[in-house]
């Protein structure tokens, strides 16, 4: 490749770069927009994307720790039963 085709190369991926951008830009705009006509402000996808996360996870947490005291009671009535 010599240099003027290195040159035209990056002109044209300095131009794709832009126009990428101001899609981005405009998609943005619309999201933006949907997001207030549908909820009356703009939510954080990525903040919401955490919080149902962590909502999982001590979900798992409450079920882990109910299964605990279950088996920990069961293995109470098992000593009291060998007891006897």
């Amino acid at each position: 490749m010599c240099g003027s085709d290195a040159k035209r190369q990056h002109v044209e991926l300095v131009k794709n770069r832009r126009m990428s951008d101001q899609r981005i830009t405009k998609l943005k705009d619309e999201c933006e927009k949907m997001m207030m006509s549908k909820f009356g402000c703009i939510v954080d996808l990525e903040e919401l994307e955490t919080i149902t996360i962590n909502e999982q996870l001590e979900e798992t947490k409450d079920r882990l720790s109910t299964a605990e005291t279950e088996r920990t009671a069961e293995l109470r009535l098992w000593n009291v039963r060998k007891s006897i």
